[in-house]
């Protein structure tokens, strides 16, 4: 048995559509609602706030059209200065130049050289001549210059006359024999009592000898008139080759007395000290110098 369909024309308009119409466009979002009944009375639905009626018409716009699309803004009137097409203000035109100011300016420029090259000679005549005064008058200024001596060296009008107190000869003395030296300043006298060697030296804090061995002499000095000076760098040690050696490296051997060094010992002052060499040999002999010459010497 067959159950009669539904007719094909359209429904019923109290029924709803079951199949809602398709929109073209999305559309906003709104809530789900289930089928009303249709006996049931319905809220009023609110008006479409697009549709036309919400929308009322709007007078046209009485101001004027807007630029098209696309056009520049409008360009001022100005231009460069002064405008195209219109002349500046006019120049000045360049004087002509005439014979008579060419004729000026060469005049003017000959005194100028001219001028110029009297006042430089006539500088440098002045300095010149300023020059020739100032040294005259620093010529007069200065005092005349006076001869002047060494601290403690009287002036020597005679050589001083060294000499042996037995022989005369200075000249390798034994020990024991006294060198006399007459100078000016006064008389010294100059004795070698000892010589003696020693290969190590003679304290635990002394240095031994770089040349192999030490020569130690005990020497004495006088001072018999006026004044005189004492200074263990008036010895040196000659060796038989020539080699001079003075008693620097000796003073580090700790051996004999030190000698003292002193300037302007009166008459009847005495010292006393060793001086000592450090040499390979005693092949040589102990000078004595006085005034940087050889005055005598001592063999041992």
């Amino acid at each position: 048995m067959t159950h009669p369909q539904p007719p094909a024309g359209p429904q019923d308009p109290q029924q709803p559509n079951p199949e809602p119409p398709t929109q073209p466009f999305a559309a906003t979002p709104q809530p789900q609602r289930s089928a009303a009944d249709p006996t049931v009375p319905q809220a009023p639905v609110p008006p479409n706030p697009w549709s036309a009626a919400a929308n009322p018409p709007q007078p046209p716009f009485s101001g004027g059209a807007y630029p098209q699309a696309g056009g520049a803004y409008p360009q001022p009137n100005a231009g460069a200065y002064p405008p195209p097409g219109v002349p500046g203000y006019p120049l000045m035109p360049p004087p002509v130049p005439t014979k008579n100011s060419k004729k000026t300016v060469v005049a003017i420029a000959v005194t100028a050289a001219v001028l110029t090259l009297l006042c430089c000679a006539g500088g440098i005549v002045a300095v010149v001549i300023g020059a020739n005064r100032a040294a005259n008058e620093v010529t007069d200024a200065l005092p005349t210059p006076e001869v002047t001596r060494g601290v403690g060296q009287p002036p020597a009008t005679t050589a001083p006359s060294p000499r042996a107190s037995t022989d005369g000869d200075t000249r390798n003395m034994s020990a024991g024999e006294t060198l006399v030296i007459d100078d000016n300043g006064g008389t010294v006298e100059i004795t070698v009592t000892k010589f003696s060697t020693a290969t190590k030296p003679c304290t635990s804090y002394g240095l031994k000898p770089d040349e192999g061995m030490y020569v130690i002499a005990d020497v004495t000095v006088t001072v018999t008139k006026g004044t005189a000076s004492a200074n263990p760098l008036y010895f040196q040690w000659v060796a038989a080759d020539g080699t001079e050696t003075n008693a620097i490296a000796g003073a580090f051997s700790g051996c004999g007395k030190p000698m003292p060094a002193a300037n302007d010992l009166t008459a009847g002052t005495k010292r006393t000290g060793s001086v000592v060499f450090d040499v390979r040999d005693t092949a040589g002999v102990l000078e004595y110098q006085h005034r940087f010459a050889t005055a005598g010497s001592w063999k041992p």
